[in-house]
Protein backbone atom coordinates (compact mmCIF):
# COMPACT_ATOMS: atom_id res chain seq x y z
CA UNK A 1 0.00 0.00 0.00
CA UNK A 2 1.44 3.36 -1.05
CA UNK A 3 -0.64 5.52 1.28
CA UNK A 4 0.72 5.16 4.84
CA UNK A 5 -2.55 6.50 6.29
CA UNK A 6 -4.55 3.65 4.77
CA UNK A 7 -1.82 1.17 5.71
CA UNK A 8 -1.99 2.28 9.34
CA UNK A 9 -5.78 2.06 9.29
CA UNK A 10 -5.71 -1.42 7.76
CA UNK A 11 -3.09 -2.59 10.27
CA UNK A 12 -5.15 -1.36 13.23
CA UNK A 13 -8.45 -2.74 11.90
CA UNK A 14 -7.01 -6.16 11.05
CA UNK A 15 -5.07 -6.45 14.33
CA UNK A 16 -8.11 -5.60 16.45
CA UNK A 17 -10.31 -8.03 14.52
CA UNK A 18 -7.70 -10.81 14.69
CA UNK A 19 -7.28 -10.32 18.43
CA UNK A 20 -11.04 -10.28 19.02
CA UNK A 21 -11.99 -13.62 17.45
CA UNK A 22 -10.72 -16.62 15.54
CA UNK A 23 -13.09 -15.85 12.65
CA UNK A 24 -11.64 -12.34 12.46
CA UNK A 25 -8.12 -13.76 12.48
CA UNK A 26 -8.87 -16.19 9.65
CA UNK A 27 -10.46 -13.42 7.58
CA UNK A 28 -7.50 -11.14 8.31
CA UNK A 29 -5.19 -13.93 7.13
CA UNK A 30 -7.10 -14.10 3.84
CA UNK A 31 -6.67 -10.33 3.49
CA UNK A 32 -2.94 -10.71 4.19
CA UNK A 33 -2.62 -13.38 1.50
CA UNK A 34 -4.37 -11.20 -1.09
CA UNK A 35 -3.01 -7.70 -0.48
CA UNK A 36 0.56 -8.23 0.77
CA UNK A 37 3.73 -9.72 -0.74
CA UNK A 38 3.30 -12.53 1.84
CA UNK A 39 6.63 -14.22 2.65
CA UNK A 40 8.62 -11.33 1.15
CA UNK A 41 7.37 -9.11 3.98
CA UNK A 42 8.54 -11.48 6.72
CA UNK A 43 11.79 -11.04 8.67
CA UNK A 44 14.58 -13.60 8.67
CA UNK A 45 13.20 -17.16 8.99
CA UNK A 46 15.11 -17.75 12.21
CA UNK A 47 13.68 -14.66 13.91
CA UNK A 48 10.14 -15.26 12.66
CA UNK A 49 10.14 -18.93 13.65
CA UNK A 50 11.50 -18.01 17.08
CA UNK A 51 8.60 -15.62 17.63
CA UNK A 52 6.12 -18.25 16.42
CA UNK A 53 7.75 -20.74 18.78
CA UNK A 54 7.25 -18.41 21.75
CA UNK A 55 3.60 -17.96 20.78
CA UNK A 56 3.20 -21.73 20.38
CA UNK A 57 4.63 -22.43 23.84
CA UNK A 58 2.30 -19.85 25.37
CA UNK A 59 -0.66 -21.36 23.51
CA UNK A 60 0.31 -24.84 24.72
CA UNK A 61 0.44 -23.68 28.33
CA UNK A 62 -2.91 -21.96 27.89
CA UNK A 63 -4.44 -25.07 26.34
CA UNK A 64 -3.16 -27.33 29.11
CA UNK A 65 -4.68 -24.96 31.64
CA UNK A 66 -8.07 -25.14 29.98
CA UNK A 67 -7.73 -21.92 28.03
CA UNK A 68 -8.27 -21.27 24.29
CA UNK A 69 -4.83 -22.50 23.23
CA UNK A 70 -5.55 -23.14 19.54
CA UNK A 71 -7.52 -19.92 19.18
CA UNK A 72 -4.71 -17.97 20.84
CA UNK A 73 -2.13 -19.52 18.50
CA UNK A 74 -4.12 -18.64 15.38
CA UNK A 75 -4.89 -15.08 16.49
CA UNK A 76 -1.38 -14.22 17.64
CA UNK A 77 0.32 -15.66 14.54
CA UNK A 78 -1.99 -13.63 12.29
CA UNK A 79 -1.26 -10.47 14.29
CA UNK A 80 2.45 -11.24 13.94
CA UNK A 81 2.08 -11.57 10.15
CA UNK A 82 0.22 -8.27 9.92
CA UNK A 83 2.80 -6.50 12.10
CA UNK A 84 5.67 -7.89 10.01
CA UNK A 85 4.01 -6.65 6.81
CA UNK A 86 3.33 -3.18 8.25
CA UNK A 87 6.92 -2.86 9.52
CA UNK A 88 8.41 -3.99 6.19
CA UNK A 89 6.22 -1.58 4.20
CA UNK A 90 6.88 1.48 6.36
CA UNK A 91 9.39 3.89 4.85
CA UNK A 92 11.46 6.47 6.69
CA UNK A 93 9.45 9.60 7.48
CA UNK A 94 6.02 8.09 6.83
CA UNK A 95 5.01 7.81 10.48
CA UNK A 96 5.99 11.43 11.08
CA UNK A 97 4.00 12.53 8.03
CA UNK A 98 0.88 10.65 9.16
CA UNK A 99 1.14 11.98 12.72
CA UNK A 100 1.45 15.59 11.52
CA UNK A 101 -1.45 15.08 9.09
CA UNK A 102 -3.64 13.69 11.88
CA UNK A 103 -2.67 15.79 14.92
CA UNK A 104 -0.99 18.94 13.65
CA UNK A 105 2.47 20.52 13.80
CA UNK A 106 2.87 20.42 17.59
CA UNK A 107 1.44 17.27 19.15
CA UNK A 108 1.53 15.40 15.86
CA UNK A 109 5.14 16.30 15.22
CA UNK A 110 6.13 15.19 18.74
CA UNK A 111 4.29 11.87 18.39
CA UNK A 112 5.69 11.24 14.93
CA UNK A 113 9.24 12.11 15.97
CA UNK A 114 9.09 9.69 18.91
CA UNK A 115 7.69 6.95 16.67
CA UNK A 116 10.37 7.55 14.03
CA UNK A 117 13.08 7.36 16.68
CA UNK A 118 11.60 4.09 17.91
CA UNK A 119 11.57 2.58 14.43
CA UNK A 120 15.11 3.77 13.82
CA UNK A 121 16.11 2.16 17.10
CA UNK A 122 14.66 -1.18 15.98
CA UNK A 123 16.65 -0.97 12.75
CA UNK A 124 19.85 -0.21 14.65
CA UNK A 125 19.21 -3.06 17.10
CA UNK A 126 18.76 -5.46 14.20
CA UNK A 127 22.08 -4.31 12.74
CA UNK A 128 23.77 -4.70 16.14
CA UNK A 129 22.47 -8.26 16.43
CA UNK A 130 23.83 -9.13 13.00
CA UNK A 131 27.24 -7.67 13.92
CA UNK A 132 27.25 -9.64 17.18
CA UNK A 133 26.42 -12.84 15.32
CA UNK A 134 29.31 -12.27 12.93
CA UNK A 135 31.71 -11.42 15.77
CA UNK A 136 30.74 -14.51 17.76
CA UNK A 137 30.95 -16.70 14.65
CA UNK A 138 34.50 -15.47 13.98
CA UNK A 139 35.39 -16.49 17.54
CA UNK A 140 33.76 -19.88 17.06
CA UNK A 141 31.01 -19.12 19.58
CA UNK A 142 27.40 -20.02 18.87
CA UNK A 143 24.51 -18.01 20.28
CA UNK A 144 22.81 -20.15 22.88
CA UNK A 145 20.69 -19.94 26.01
CA UNK A 146 23.63 -18.70 28.09
CA UNK A 147 24.55 -15.89 25.72
CA UNK A 148 21.05 -14.52 25.11
CA UNK A 149 20.78 -12.68 28.44
CA UNK A 150 24.20 -10.91 28.21
CA UNK A 151 23.48 -9.92 24.60
CA UNK A 152 20.05 -8.54 25.55
CA UNK A 153 21.55 -6.52 28.42
CA UNK A 154 24.25 -5.12 26.12
CA UNK A 155 21.65 -4.13 23.52
CA UNK A 156 19.51 -2.38 26.12
CA UNK A 157 22.45 -0.43 27.55
CA UNK A 158 23.65 0.53 24.08
CA UNK A 159 20.18 1.74 23.03
CA UNK A 160 19.81 3.83 26.21
CA UNK A 161 23.15 5.50 25.49
CA UNK A 162 22.10 6.19 21.89
CA UNK A 163 18.82 7.72 23.06
CA UNK A 164 20.69 9.98 25.50
CA UNK A 165 23.14 11.08 22.79
CA UNK A 166 20.26 11.82 20.40
CA UNK A 167 18.42 13.83 23.04
CA UNK A 168 21.54 15.90 23.71
CA UNK A 169 21.96 16.47 19.96
CA UNK A 170 18.38 17.74 19.65
CA UNK A 171 18.93 20.13 22.56
CA UNK A 172 22.16 21.45 21.05
CA UNK A 173 20.38 22.11 17.76
CA UNK A 174 17.71 24.12 19.57
CA UNK A 175 14.77 21.74 19.34
CA UNK A 176 12.00 22.51 21.86
CA UNK A 177 8.50 21.51 20.78
CA UNK A 178 6.83 20.74 17.48
CA UNK A 179 7.91 21.35 13.92
CA UNK A 180 6.52 21.90 10.48
CA UNK A 181 6.46 19.60 7.48
CA UNK A 182 4.14 19.41 4.48
CA UNK A 183 3.21 15.73 4.11
CA UNK A 184 2.04 14.46 0.72
CA UNK A 185 0.46 11.08 0.06
CA UNK A 186 -0.25 8.96 -3.01
CA UNK A 187 -3.49 7.00 -2.88
CA UNK A 188 -4.25 4.34 -5.48
CA UNK A 189 -7.48 2.52 -6.20
CA UNK A 190 -5.97 -0.71 -4.84
CA UNK A 191 -5.15 1.07 -1.58
CA UNK A 192 -8.74 2.19 -1.14
CA UNK A 193 -10.06 -1.30 -1.94
CA UNK A 194 -7.65 -2.92 0.50
CA UNK A 195 -8.54 -0.44 3.26
CA UNK A 196 -12.27 -1.01 2.77
CA UNK A 197 -11.89 -4.78 2.80
CA UNK A 198 -9.76 -4.54 5.95
CA UNK A 199 -12.97 -3.70 7.79
CA UNK A 200 -14.57 -7.03 6.85
CA UNK A 201 -12.94 -9.06 9.69
CA UNK A 202 -14.28 -6.58 12.23
CA UNK A 203 -17.75 -6.76 10.72
CA UNK A 204 -17.67 -10.55 10.98
CA UNK A 205 -16.87 -10.23 14.67
CA UNK A 206 -20.06 -8.27 15.30
CA UNK A 207 -22.23 -10.19 12.81
CA UNK A 208 -22.00 -13.99 13.24
CA UNK A 209 -21.44 -16.06 10.10
CA UNK A 210 -24.87 -17.66 10.31
CA UNK A 211 -26.49 -14.21 10.27
CA UNK A 212 -24.47 -13.34 7.15
CA UNK A 213 -25.90 -16.39 5.36
CA UNK A 214 -29.41 -15.38 6.44
CA UNK A 215 -28.89 -11.88 5.02
CA UNK A 216 -27.57 -13.32 1.73
CA UNK A 217 -30.57 -15.62 1.39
Amino acid sequence: MQDPRLRLFATAALSIAAFASTAGAVTALVWWLIFTPRTKALPRPGLFLSLVGIIAVTALVSGLGGGPGVSYLIRMVVILLIAAWAYAETQEGEVLAVAVWAFGDRIGFEMGLIAEMGLQGLTVIRQDIEQMRVALALKGIRIGARSIVPIAILLIITEIRRADDLARLLVVRGYTLGGRICPTFETGARDLLAALLAMVPGVLYWIPVRDVFILVQ
